[in-house]
C-alpha cells in the first residue's frame, strides 16, 4: 500500500463489484453467469460472495405516477425535468412496485460539486430547500388527483 513502486505480491486481493439490472434480469442469473465466466477464464479459485441482491423495475415513463412528479418538479424548478426510464441507483423498487403494485418514480437533489457516495458527500441548502418543495407541491397533486 501506499505511494510508490511495491515489489512484494499481496497474500489477496479484494474487490466489491456492483451490477445495475435492467428489467427481466435476475440477480440471481447475473451472479451465475459471473461464476461461469470467471470458471471459464481460468478464475475458478476466485471466491465470490454477494453481499446483497435486488432485482430490477421499471415504472412506465408515461404512468400518471410519474407524470404527477414530472409536475411537481416542473412547477418548483421552472424547467423541463429530464425523464429517465432507469436510474443509476439501487432501491426499493422491486417490492415497492412489483410486490406491492405500486408505480415508483424519484426526483433527485443533486448539483455537479455534490460528491455523491463519497465521504465528503454534500448538497446545498437551497438544492434541499427545493427538494422540500418538490416534495409538498407533489403530495399536494396528489390529495387531488
Amino acid at each position: 500500500t501506499g505511494e510508490g513502486a511495491k515489489t512484494v505480491l499481496p497474500a489477496q486481493a479484494l474487490v466489491k463489484l456492483d451490477f445495475r439490472l435492467v428489467p427481466n434480469q435476475s440477480p440471481e442469473e447475473v451472479l451465475a453467469s459471473l461464476r461461469t465466466h470467471l470458471d471459464e477464464h481460468g478464475f475458478s479459485d476466485v471466491t465470490v460472495t454477494p453481499i446483497s441482491m435486488e432485482h430490477p423495475a421499471r415504472t412506465p415513463v408515461d404512468d400518471p405516477w410519474v407524470k404527477l412528479v414530472a409536475e411537481a418538479a416542473r412547477s418548483v424548478y421552472g424547467s423541463e425535468p429530464y425523464i429517465m426510464p432507469s436510474m443509476p441507483g439501487t432501491g426499493p423498487q422491486h417490492p415497492v412496485q412489483d410486490i406491492l403494485g405500486v408505480p415508483v418514480a424519484s426526483c433527485g437533489i443533486d448539483y455537479p460539486g455534490n460528491r455523491i457516495h463519497a465521504p465528503n458527500e454534500n448538497i446545498g441548502v437551497a438544492d434541499f430547500q427545493c427538494g422540500i418543495e418538490v416534495v409538498a407541491d407533489f403530495l399536494r397533486r396528489f390529495a387531488e388527483s
